[in-house]
């Protein structure tokens, strides 16, 4: 159950970062501002999930590994956000 939860946290992050890039991209239609605030929302949520993981598991390589996978995470998610973003700008 607990590691349905961390994957889980990593998917709602994903898609809350890109449905508020999105929603911000055709409010202010600024590539980098929806970018860095929607990349800013992706930092906030998986860092306080790494928080929580580093509480919560007792082992000291479970800790580091699974910040390790959340950090790997949050640069794959801006990465994707970025180049959706940017294909949504190119169409509009």
């Amino acid at each position: 159950m607990k590691l349905l939860l961390y994957f889980g946290l990593m998917v709602i992050s994903f898609v809350l970062s890109l449905s508020l890039g999105q929603i911000l991209l055709k409010r202010m239609n600024s590539l980098w501002k929806s970018f860095l605030l929607s990349t800013l929302l992706t930092v906030l949520l998986l860092g306080a999930s790494s928080v929580w993981w580093v509480l919560t598991e007792l082992d000291g390589i479970s800790q580091g590994f699974g910040v390790i996978y959340y950090c790997f995470a949050m640069m794959v998610i801006s990465i994707i956000n970025l180049k959706i973003l940017h294909t949504i700008q190119k169409k509009a």
